[in-house]
């Protein structure tokens, strides 16, 4: 395979697993950018500041904002100033926000096991050590 074909099957494998995430929000009933924040937030029990949100979730201060309010607006999650930095906030998870968004959560990570069980654990090394390759090469370049 060339270079320029490999480049397109990952945009297409990248858009292909977004498509999933999205496709499993939808069926669950929940937004997508929602799901990924309470995802970042659920086994940190201490929370994230939005700063780290933003990092785990590639997303935008503006984006994770304005979905911290919207989870806030509803109870399921608590914001506190950092002790480190009283200008930045930590978000975390209320016992109402785990309860209501256990079922997606939870569900998403037996099928991201699920998947996970249906690939060699060779394959599964192969696959992470292209995919790193690949992110690292792409982003030296992107720097330069």
């Amino acid at each position: 395979m060339r270079p320029e074909e490999f480049s397109k099957e990952m945009w297409n494998c990248w858009r292909d697993i977004s498509f999933a995430y999205s496709s499993f929000a939808r069926k669950m009933g929940v937004d997508t950018s929602e799901l990924y924040v309470v995802d970042a937030l659920w086994d940190e029990d201490e929370g994230l500041s939005q700063r780290t949100i933003c990092e785990r979730c590639d997303m935008g201060k503006q984006t994770v904002s304005a979905i911290c309010k919207r989870l806030g607006a509803r109870d399921f999650v608590t914001a506190h100033p950092s002790e480190a930095d009283k200008r930045e906030r930590i978000m975390a998870l209320t016992d109402e926000g785990r309860e209501w968004w256990s079922q997606p959560v939870e569900r998403m990570r037996e099928l991201e096991v699920k998947a996970a069980e249906s690939i060699t654990a060779e394959e599964i090394g192969v696959f992470i050590k292209v995919v790193e390759q690949y992110a690292k090469t792409f982003q030296e370049e992107v720097q330069r």
